[in-house]
């Protein structure tokens, strides 16, 4: 898929799927309801320890909306499929780590389930996806190990392809999907048509959660004199993309570590929940609405998500 850039995503429709959990056992699939505007929430739930929480049930969670608690309208736990992109640096300052990365990244896709999906997006001097989001784990893995390491580094391109992949799949979707996409990347850029603040500000208007594995070993090649100021932006970049969507930044020692940190990723996806509520406040009021979850107090469990989410009229969105 090539690469088109738009260069004011303002005009990007929010992606406050609509939705409805019409089933009424744990085996049938939640699916979409065309006019209900519900707000999605993949939520991390861990204990004091960092212990991943699971055997939840809706009434163990309360959702606020810019500090006003909104009543659960869907709950759903590990019968929920999911769709990860594998947003991979192939930059030449990846040749030495490059088929550690790819081992790594098979190694994910080989956790997933068979109900699953995947897709493979390439970084260089810029953004390719040689795999669509499919089911067909030998095509996945075909894509992966057919990658090569050269170039500059497009970073940022790259992750508005998948991100603008993920909106149109969720245009798509006729049941409720998980999406989730794995950066892998030192953080730099130096060769992207798209500025990070864009990148950030479509990020925030549709429900994905972004896990970056930052590969420091490398910025081996940056002169030591940069290195400091480098680092500090790449970290501020890959901290703030996490952080308002509700993932987690990995920052490995080295690329031998790789398969420890995507068998983590895994892990975290298998144990997450999807939840889902009706703004009660009027769809007129337009804007970035700040959402919070939290856990009630006899879980002693704390809960990460998406920092929030943009309103946009009925009138705008066409409903």
């Amino acid at each position: 898929m090539h690469f088109r850039f738009v260069r004011n995503i303002a005009t990007v429709l929010i992606a406050v799927v609509s939705l409805a959990y019409t089933t009424t056992t744990r085996a049938q699939q939640p699916t979409f309801k065309s006019g209900v505007d519900m707000v999605p929430l993949t939520v991390t739930v861990t204990d004091t320890s960092g212990k991943y929480v699971t055997g939840l049930t809706g009434s163990d969670f309360q959702v606020y909306e810019d500090g006003v608690e909104q009543p659960l309208a869907f709950f759903a736990s590990d019968d929920v499929p999911i769709d990860v992109a594998l947003v991979l640096d192939t930059s030449g300052s990846m040749v030495r780590d490059l088929p550690l990365v790819q081992s790594a990244a098979i190694g994910l896709v080989r956790r997933l389930r068979a109900v699953d999906r995947a897709a493979v997006v390439d970084v260089k001097q810029s953004a390719r996806m040689p795999q669509p989001f499919t089911s067909d784990r030998a095509s996945i893995e075909t894509a992966i190990d057919s990658l090569s390491a050269s170039g500059d580094t497009a970073l940022y391109d790259g992750l508005y392809v998948a991100l603008k992949e993920f909106e149109h799949e969720r245009k798509l979707a006729v049941d409720v999907r998980r999406q989730t996409l794995v950066l892998l990347s030192d953080g730099l850029d130096n060769n992207s048509h798209v500025v990070f603040d864009d990148v950030l500000d479509f990020a925030r208007r549709i429900d994905v959660n972004i896990y970056v594995i930052a590969l420091r070993s490398a910025l081996a090649d940056v002169p030591r004199r940069q290195q400091d100021g480098t680092i500090l932006h790449a970290d501020y970049v890959l901290n703030t993309l996490t952080r308002e969507s509700g993932g987690r930044v990995f920052v490995p020692k080295s690329a031998r570590d790789l398969s420890a940190v995507y068998t983590a990723i895994a892990q975290e996806l298998s144990s997450q929940y999807e939840l889902g509520y009706l703004p009660q406040r009027s769809a007129i009021e337009e804007g970035f609405r700040r959402v919070a979850v939290r856990m009630r107090p006899q879980t002693n469990a704390l809960a990460r998500t998406r920092s929030g989410y943009y309103a946009m009229s009925r009138s705008r969105t066409g409903l």
